[in-house]
């Protein structure tokens, strides 16, 4: 899943990605958050941050275009195989929130950062831009605040962005269930499909929405690739980066990616 700041007419790169691995057959789900600064080899180019991987296949056609390109990074530096990418932009992200009727979030402290007066404003005057504070309890957003919660990190970091956005991403799960929305999927597939660009067409969408009555959001693991996962580093270029540590990267992974014991033990 992958979230951009694409305008018409400009390049973008992608800031938000989280890799999430299905199991159908334990009902489980884990979301990996992976920071926009982690420092990558890109296959056939160079090190880079990962956020470039996605731009960089389109520029240079590569097989598969961005996502082809995103998808070989990942697996080339996390061992992930990728099977299938989702990227939306702004208006998608507002377009599915407010399609739900909002999603309600669960803030666990008070969070203030600067937000746009109105989305049609101009982000490049600041005087547009006003502090806006959503305080602890269960928020209910609409697509625009939503946006804003995922998105904004000016006053605190990328990790504490990482851990918002699978907080938003829970509370879509969550009210997709609540509002009966699963038996309203081909409609609302031709609603937002302009806004998300995805190889899921409507049958792999709809043979996945099978399960999601059999998961609750106990099913949903987080993992973020934050400190002491990565460590902050300073290129010879002199860019800030996140350098992985490779040993307990792996454990993560290697926990991401095996059923729980919960599951395991359900099992048995």
């Amino acid at each position: 899943m992958i979230g951009s700041d694409k305008r018409s007419g400009t390049s973008f790169r992608t800031d938000t990605m989280v890799v999430a691995i299905l199991r159908p057959s334990e009902g489980q789900v884990s979301l990996i958050s992976i920071p926009r600064d982690l420092w990558v080899f890109i296959p056939g180019w160079e090190n880079n941050r990962v956020n470039t991987a996605y731009q960089h296949g389109i520029s240079t056609n590569y097989p598969g275009g961005g996502p082809g390109l995103l998808k070989d990074t990942i697996q080339y530096n996390l061992g992930i195989r990728i099977d299938h990418t989702a990227m939306v932009d702004f208006d998608g992200f507002r377009q599915i929130v407010d399609t739900l009727g909002g999603v309600d979030i669960p803030v666990s402290c008070a969070y203030t950062d600067w937000r746009l007066i109105d989305p049609s404003y101009n982000p490049e005057i600041e005087e547009n831009w006003f502090l806006y504070t959503v305080n602890p309890g269960v928020i209910h957003m609409d697509g625009d605040l939503a946006l804003w919660y995922a998105r904004s990190r000016q006053k605190s970091s990328d990790f504490d962005r990482g851990r918002r956005q699978q907080e938003v991403l829970r509370a879509i799960f969550t009210q997709v269930l609540q509002t009966g929305t699963l038996t309203r999927i081909p409609e609302l597939y031709g609603n937002v499909k302009d806004n998300v660009e995805t190889d899921l067409g409507l049958t792999d969408i709809l043979q996945l929405s099978l399960y999601a009555p059999k998961m609750t959001n106990a099913d949903i693991r987080s993992y973020y690739l934050r400190p002491p996962y990565v460590n902050s580093w300073i290129t010879s270029g002199g860019a800030y980066v996140l350098s992985p540590d490779q040993a307990l990267l792996s454990q993560l992974l290697t926990e991401a990616l095996s059923p729980s014991t919960r599951t395991v033990q359900r099992q048995t």
